[in-house]
């Protein structure tokens, strides 16, 4: 979204108040009443199980998009026989058609994926009465590219692609070791179903969080006080009035959170501070559940739906502020700095360290602006390592859409490095390694531009930037990503759990690491072989482009692997249970 969209949009999401009266926690839970959705376009909805594309033709799944406007599909003797306005038979593989009786052929042939058929979109709007492009009645100059749906009764599985606006502040006191911050959120409901409440996870007070302690104090919907509960790492908001479909709210919290010492990703370690799941973040949904915190300090315990940040930070004079942001403006305040930024397009989550007498150094690739703060560390080394993994993985996955690029060497026990939306740490405690780098660098696209259901998906985000990190070696180094898949081989061999268990179900970091970093690596490999490279890329960059600020459910990244490489279920089964 443009800049200028960005500031209109926010404004006019805080502008409206959409209840009246006073909070009250809401009864007995009641049946929701069917809502119909309309007036929506392909381009503004997220399909689950999701399109594909076939010689410049869209196809949908026939059993999944035709009932949502009260049509239907059927597969019978090798034939598809799809109902709505109209009626039609279409056979997997095959041009030839018959809507109404009469003899059609079809753009694009209908295909079986997963035993889901799928039919071209035209088709499909055709089945159900309507044009296959532009809105039903418009005047021709009103005429658009995109493809107006039939009004769609909602269900778990289609959202739109609306984002959070976060106008976070916060004040970081080092003496007492505590970030003291407001959050205005300016929130749509993306869902096909009202939401009576709205969850946030709060990381910091999970094992994550290496004792550190979250305290919300008050929250406020639409400028009115609302009933909360907070409880260990969750934080539920009780709503005064169902919010609709596509209907918006603004939402202000006080917190305080305390940061324990320690080299950890939240942390304070002599004068620097590490500042990740400090502050409460809404809750993904999958399905029709809230995703929660899990219970391990290992792994990425948490995950998050994009959306735009705007963020004032106040430190003391001196310290320097680097983080997943670009930097907007800087004020000198009676012995404190305000540093303010923004996200520019949609991030998982913003992050940030802090420190005085950094050293730092930029470079500019292209559009990005690449910084780095260090002590003493390879600093020029891992600034040429990452824009040329910068330029590789735009190369191979898509475009990079932000214009900055942060890295930061800090205190780090057991971490080599960690990934953060436009914004890496890498540990000054570990022996410095090219390929964390790398393996960071990949995770701009695998965990902040498509995100990933990191609680029990992380094969999807660590096993393809582990991949992307082979991949990036291949051509660079040959001889060093020989020894690198040596080395992933030796390690991956040592497990046989299949790479798709919940974080507990490993039961130890080491176990996990084996599968869902190594082994999951390994997987991805043999994708490529069965695929070919130009298979797997081909899906790969469809993923990219049509789960940007998404987040890839597993089965539809199985489905978009199984279309473009032409993958048979014997591909998956020897790594994913289920």
């Amino acid at each position: 979204m443009p800049k200028k969209v960005l500031t209109g949009a926010l404004i006019g999401l805080l502008a409206l108040v959409l209840f009246s009266g006073p909070a009250a926690v809401p009864g007995p839970i009641q049946p929701l009443p069917e809502v119909t959705l309309k007036e929506t376009t392909f381009k503004q909805v997220v399909l689950d199980p999701p399109p594909l594309e076939a010689g410049g033709q869209i196809l949908v799944s026939a059993g999944d998009f035709l009932p949502l406007a009260g049509g239907s599909a059927d597969w019978y003797k090798n034939r598809g026989i799809l109902r709505g306005s109209k009626g039609a038979t279409v056979a997997a593989g095959n041009l030839a058609a018959e809507v109404e009786g009469v003899p059609r052929r079809l753009d694009a042939a209908p295909v079986l994926v997963d035993d889901k058929l799928y039919i071209p979109l035209s088709l499909a709007m055709e089945v159900l009465g309507l044009p296959a492009t532009g809105r039903m009645g418009a005047a021709p100059e009103q005429e658009s590219t995109d493809t107006y749906l039939p009004p769609l009764k909602g269900r778990a599985g289609l959202h739109f692609r609306y984002y959070p606006v976060y106008d976070l502040q916060a004040r970081y006191d080092p003496v007492r070791g505590q970030l003291t911050g407001e959050l205005l959120l300016a929130y749509q409901n993306p869902y096909p179903a009202p939401l009576r409440e709205l969850f946030f996870n709060l990381p910091a007070n999970a094992l994550y969080g290496n004792g550190a302690k979250l305290t919300v104090s008050r929250v406020y919907i639409n400028n009115r006080p609302v009933l909360f509960n907070s409880r260990g790492s969750s934080l539920e908001v009780f709503l005064p009035l169902s919010l609709a479909p596509r209907e918006t709210l603004s939402l202000a919290l006080s917190f305080t959170t305390r940061v324990p010492p320690g080299a950890v990703r939240l942390g304070r370690s002599g004068d620097t501070l590490m500042a990740a799941g400090w502050y409460p973040i809404l809750a993904p949904r999958t399905g029709d559940t809230w995703a929660g915190v899990a219970g391990t300090s290992y792994g990425d315990p948490y995950f998050a739906a994009a959306a735009y940040y705007r963020v004032r930070l106040v430190v003391p004079s001196g310290y320097q502020v680097l983080a997943s942001g670009r930097e907007t403006g800087r004020l000198e305040e009676g012995g404190w700095t305000v540093w303010t930024f923004n996200s520019e397009y949609p991030i998982r989550e913003f992050a940030f360290t802090a420190a005085p007498d950094w050293q730092l150094a930029g470079r500019q690739m292209g559009p990005v602006q690449m910084v780095i703060a260090s002590r003493g560390e390879p600093a020029a080394a891992a600034l040429e390592v990452a824009g040329q993994a910068l330029d590789f993985f735009q190369a191979t996955y898509g475009p990079y859409p932000y214009s900055y690029l942060h890295l930061a060497f800090v205190p780090l026990d057991n971490l080599a490095g960690m990934e953060y939306p436009g914004f890496i740490i890498l540990s000054n405690r570990k022996s410095y390694s090219p390929a964390t780098v790398v393996h960071e660098v990949a995770h701009q696209w695998w965990y902040n531009l498509v995100g990933n259901d990191s609680l029990h998906a992380a094969w999807i985000d660590e096993g393809l930037a582990d991949y992307s990190t082979l991949l990036f070696y291949r051509r660079r180094d040959p001889a060093l990503y020989q020894a690198k898949l040596a080395e992933i081989e030796r390690l991956a061999g040592q497990t046989a759990q299949p790479i798709n268990l919940s974080l507990e179900e490993y039961g130890n970091e080491q176990a996990y690491r084996l599968a869902v970093y190594n082994r999951a690596a390994r997987f991805w490999l043999e994708l490529e072989a069965a695929a070919g490279t130009a298979g797997l890329m081909q899906a790969l960059a469809y993923v990219q482009r049509y789960y940007r600020y998404e987040i890839v459910p597993p089965q539809a990244m199985v489905t978009i692997l199984t279309y473009y490489g032409r993958l048979a279920a014997t591909n998956f089964t020897p790594y994913l249970r289920n």
